[in-house]
């Protein structure tokens, strides 16, 4: 591999977990934005989203989160070849990989909590108080 390769492919995995943060913070406002929301109800109060747009956004919000989750475990896997390929030693990238690989259970777990209730008429608590599950 040639240092421009090595350089490139470095570059990417640091932008691609630069644009991974980022977007994890959009996750975030987006689960503040649900939050928010239910607490004006929880109040007795009109919220600022429909039953139906609140339900939309968090299903959205954890399929964009299982995304971001394999997003990350394809970009550990690129850091882990490409410390392979330069006589790195690649055991905490191992351990990122099965850490990358533990995240993706919980993510398909509030994944399943939100399309099982999603015809229900009032989004729960619990569905949304967790933006990286």
């Amino acid at each position: 591999m040639s240092e421009q390769e090595i350089q490139n492919d470095q570059l990417f995995i640091i932008d691609g977990q630069l644009i991974g943060c980022i977007l994890y913070i959009v996750s975030l406002a987006v689960s503040i934005t649900i939050i928010l929301n239910q607490r004006q109800r929880a109040l007795g109060k009109e919220g600022f989203l429909t039953t139906e747009e609140s339900q939309t956004l968090a299903l959205l919000n954890k399929i964009f989160i299982l995304l971001l989750i394999l997003f990350f475990l394809y970009l550990n896997y690129k850091a882990k070849n490409l410390a392979s390929s330069t006589n790195q030693d690649t055991n905490a990238l191992t351990l990122q990989i099965v850490a990358s690989l533990i995240s993706l259970i919980p993510a398909l777990i509030g994944l399943y909590v939100v399309i099982t209730d999603f015809s229900n008429t009032n989004l729960q608590t619990a569905e949304i108080e967790n933006p990286f599950a």
